[in-house]
């Protein structure tokens, strides 16, 4: 995903890896997962493979490379956007792991974690709100990705609100998961 993401980025114009990494978090918000890792890795990936260029320009001591997309770049950026419309991962799936092993997990601690993930989730739903309040700053498909996610969101809202109130209200024996009265 990464990689359609820079390259995506490419397409509109030459960057510093600098500044890709700062467009990634600003338009990819708390739903990036990339903006805490090394981009550079991807970026000398994208240009062994030749997908993009790197040229080296000096500000006074300072030392900066420029990257650009290639042709090939370009081509390989519409085929990784076509594979993922139609990708099959499914949102979240890191919380559904925890959930497969729900009878070895403690209560208390695992109150505590869903309480956090509410949080997060309200979170990033106010941050959503407000980007869409702001609609006349962005372009149709931002605001399209905005109503996307938000439409997420409230399904997993809705989940750990009646997840919570089960953890609350059951307690585990170790033959729950053999349980068909969930």
């Amino acid at each position: 995903m990464i990689d359609a993401i820079i390259l995506g980025l490419l397409k509109n114009k030459p960057l510093t890896g600098y500044d890709i990494k700062k467009i990634m978090e600003k338009e990819f918000g708390i739903f990036s997962s990339q903006q805490s890792t090394s981009i550079y890795y991807t970026l000398n990936k994208l240009e062994k493979n030749g997908l993009i260029t790197k040229e080296e320009l000096e500000e006074g001591h300072i030392k900066k490379y420029i990257y650009s997309l290639t042709n090939k770049g370009e081509k390989e950026f519409i085929n990784l956007c076509k594979d993922l419309l139609l990708s099959n991962r499914r949102p979240f799936i890191d919380f559904d792991i925890p959930l497969y092993f729900l009878p070895y997990l403690n209560n208390r601690d695992l109150l505590a974690r869903l309480r956090l993930r509410k949080i997060f989730l309200k979170k990033a739903r106010l941050w959503l709100l407000d980007k869409l309040k702001n609609k006349d700053k962005f372009l149709i498909h931002q605001i399209f990705i905005f109503k996307h996610h938000l439409n997420l969101l409230k399904a997993e809202e809705k989940f750990l609100k009646e997840f919570i109130g089960f953890i609350k209200n059951k307690i585990y024996a170790p033959n729950f998961c053999k349980s068909k009265n969930v």
